[in-house]
């Protein structure tokens, strides 16, 4: 496909937060389903006109011709991900702007935003720019505002807002973040008078091991 010229999209990354960790403790296996399982959620949730650019090993960047088709979209996966059993938490960086379609995928300073911005997120959050406040508004989704911010080779500070996704439905695994279903958890203590499930014997033990070190 040759090059066309430069157009404004909305574009958005969204990855598995925690995923390093839950690499070194639940083996690769683990995290390449947990990868896959991202690509087939992030397929179920999209909306019209939304499209799924690639997937980057824990993350997948998605285009939209309006801010939004993407919001309705985020949320919907926010939402598939929070009933999922032995996930991790989500987090999202989405921005509008000006960037070029090349065999296949995007380029340009509308990406790259979106992308610095994902750095910002913490897990179970969006953070966005100011372009896809309306959008946010329309759905009645609350937008708090991080102040301008320096990215990484972005010239001048970009406002950003930070957006709660919904909530997980289960407890996390404090040890590597995954998310467990008591009723399949394979493990559990009582800590400190909180109830902890862990998906693992390993889970368990490393915590048990060093409680201080995880936390809950």
């Amino acid at each position: 496909m040759r090059e066309t010229a430069a157009a404004d999209a909305t574009f958005a990354f969204v990855d598995l937060s925690g995923f390093t960790a839950l690499t070194e403790m639940c083996g690769d296996e683990q995290a390449a389903y947990l990868a896959g399982r991202l690509v087939e959620l992030t397929r179920d949730s999209l909306a019209l006109d939304v499209t799924l650019v690639k997937a980057m090993g824990d993350a997948v960047m998605l285009h939209a011709h309006d801010p939004d088709t993407m919001m309705a979209t985020i949320l919907d996966l926010a939402d598939r991900a929070a009933d999922e059993d032995g996930f991790l938490g989500l987090r999202a960086g989405i921005h509008h702007g000006s960037a070029v379609r090349r065999h296949h995928d995007y380029f340009g300073h509308a990406v790259n935003t979106a992308a610095r911005v994902t750095a910002l997120a913490g897990a179970g959050h969006a953070v966005i720019t100011e372009p896809i406040l309306t959008a946010c508004r329309a759905r009645g989704v609350a937008a708090h505002p991080m102040g301008e911010t320096e990215l990484r080779n972005i010239s001048a500070p970009v406002a950003v807002y930070r957006v709660q996704l919904p909530p997980s439905q289960y407890p996390t695994d404090p040890v590597c973040g995954i998310r467990i279903d008591p009723r399949t958890a394979t493990h559990h203590l009582r800590h400190n008078d909180h109830d902890l499930w862990f998906c693992s014997d390993r889970c368990a033990r490393r915590f048990a091991a060093h409680p201080a070190s995880h936390a809950i």
